[in-house]
Order: structure tokens, then sequence, then C-alpha cells
């Protein structure tokens, strides 16, 4: 059965060398990890969410996705559930 207990600051924390380039950060409340990339082009930008959103979909894990300017990109996960916001960025990158 998969853990929905949410995840604390200590067990983030300890998780954030799996995920190199991310930040943890605490907005409101709520744990989040957010990436900024910059990508080569707009176009770059939309197929990086093509690939993040279909494996977001299969997962059941969806990040929020913005692409600010032309080539500016940011991934905001929830750290709402044990550990599944660190696998589904396992899987992205």
């Amino acid at each position: 059965m998969e853990d929905l207990r949410p995840m604390t600051e200590k067990s983030a924390t300890g998780l954030m060398s799996k995920v190199e380039g991310w930040d943890l950060v605490k907005e409101d409340g709520v744990l989040k990890l957010n990436l900024s990339l910059k990508v080569r082009s707009f176009t770059k930008g939309l197929e990086l969410f093509q690939i993040v959103g279909n494996l977001a979909e299969k997962e059941g894990h969806h990040p929020d996705l913005h692409l600010v300017g032309w080539n500016n990109v940011k991934i905001e996960i929830w750290t709402h559930a044990v550990g599944k916001s660190f696998m589904l960025i396992q899987l992205l990158f």
C-alpha cells in the first residue's frame, strides 16, 4: 500500500542528495521541490512539458509547469506523499 503521509522537512532534506539541481522550499507551510531550467527555445520548453506531463499522468502525480519568457522552465512538485515526489523526479531526470 502506498504511503500517503505528509513528508516532513527532515525526511525531505535527507532525500535531496538524490535529486541534484532541485531546491526544497516551504511556501505557505507547504514543502515543494523546485527546478529552474533554461531551454534552447520556446518549442523545446513545450516538448519538455509534454514529456513531463506524460510521465506525471502515468504516475498520477502532477507538478506545476511554468514556461516563462521564451526559454525559462520552472517545475514545482508538492511533497504531499512520502517519497512520491522524489520518485517522480528520478523517473523524469
